[in-house]
């Protein structure tokens, strides 16, 4: 199966962020930095000797804290996390299961001879030759298509115990450019595709006490209005389906894994393009993401049999204080974070030229140069 080129690796923040991580903000490396600057000195009673073993301390405290929290929300017992994933026992639906992020998904899945159910529009292009791969051409905007799909699959495979809500599409047009169409198709994919596959799958995991739902959702702030209200309705989605699970169903084996993503390098976003003030800058501190760093991500959630929240790249940590909602983030450095991602003209090329913004702009220029005129006579 061919895959989309990667862009080249280079030093980017991601990077920046994995080395520290690993070395000074690392509770297991930095335990040994004050011993060996007391076996260096000869001496316990040093400055940084002090200094050294209370950062190791407070670095221990957080990656205790930061494990508790995961035991928490794992429901894990005593000190102990839950086992790992027995892919044996499982089956995977993937919807837009046939390219990008999707495809790259199931060939992994594939290899491991997990059973994987995909649900798209067409069958994937290059078929793949394991016998525990099944397609499905369904819409999966289309309620009654997802019922129709969930009783066949159920009868010819069995209830998926992990379902992966893949499937999404975009415009990138300005507000007034969308079409009704538009705005219908990209919700339908987007966000009410989730609830048809829920209301269809999520009954036989609340049997079973068990499984794993993972959304993707995106952090793009891109200028395709109706992309963006469609994923941020994912994501209270999600919310609200995690509240329900863990308080309503008392079912909280069942896990959720949400990912939220910046700019793909898939099929979907290949006439999106970074402008050339940002690409140097942007480059570093907010990369492309490739389908292989999405699909390690998302089998290491589900291998471990934990809900997560995946934030890639590392710039999409500041969702957690990004936009109106939090109010953390002064507008000033919002623009400045949206300008340096290249999100404020990334899906231009997806929409019509000239937009209704640029249609605008030229309007005001024909009325200056009139009234211009005018002063002239």
């Amino acid at each position: 199966m061919t895959h989309p080129s990667q862009p080249e690796a280079g030093l980017t923040l991601d990077l920046v962020v994995n080395v520290l991580s690993q070395t000074l903000f690392s509770a297991f490396f930095c335990a040994f930095v004050p011993v060996a600057i007391a076996g260096h000195a000869k001496s316990w009673h040093q400055p940084a000797v002090y200094w050294s073993a209370g950062w190791a301390a407070f670095l221990v405290i957080l990656a205790a804290l930061k494990y508790m929290n995961r035991l928490y929300a794992a429901r894990g017992s005593y000190f102990f996390l839950p086992p790992r994933l027995n892919w044996e026992e499982q089956i995977v639906l993937i919807t837009g299961g046939g390219s990008g992020i999707g495809a790259l998904l199931v060939e992994t899945l594939a290899l491991r001879n997990v059973t994987v159910v995909i649900l798209d529009l067409a069958l994937p292009k290059e078929p793949i030759e394991n016998d525990n791969v099944y397609s499905y051409i369904c819409d999966v905007s289309d309620y009654k298509q997802v019922q129709a799909c969930a009783e066949k699959i159920r009868s010819e495979v069995g209830d998926p115990t992990i379902l992966v809500n893949n499937a999404g599409t975009v415009r990138g047009k300005l507000l007034l450019d969308l079409t009704e169409e538009d705005i219908r198709t990209t919700f339908g994919a987007n966000t009410l595709a989730h609830f048809w596959t829920l209301k269809a799958f999520l009954p036989a995991m609340l049997e079973k006490g068990t499984g794993h739902i993972v959304n993707v959702a995106s952090l793009m702030g891109m200028i395709g209005s109706d992309y963006c209200a469609s994923k941020a309705a994912l994501i209270s989605l999600h919310q609200s389906l995690r509240f329900e699970l863990d308080n309503r169903y008392l079912t909280p084996q069942i896990r959720t894994t949400l990912l939220i993503p910046s700019f793909l390098s898939t099929p979907l976003f290949a006439r999106a393009h970074m402008p050339h003030s940002a690409t140097s800058l942007g480059a570093f501190a907010c990369p492309p993401v490739s389908p292989p760093t999405i699909v390690k991500a998302l089998i290491a959630a589900l291998d471990a049999d934990e809900g997560r929240v995946i934030r890639l790249p590392f710039y999409s940590q500041m969702a957690r204080v990004w936009g109106v909602g939090p109010g953390l983030m002064p507008k000033w450095l919002m623009d400045i974070v949206q300008w340096l991602s290249g999100a404020d003209w990334a899906m231009r090329d997806l929409g019509s030229r000239p937009d209704a913004g640029e249609l605008l702009e030229a309007r005001r220029r024909e009325r200056a140069a009139g009234l211009g005129d005018k002063d002239r006579q």
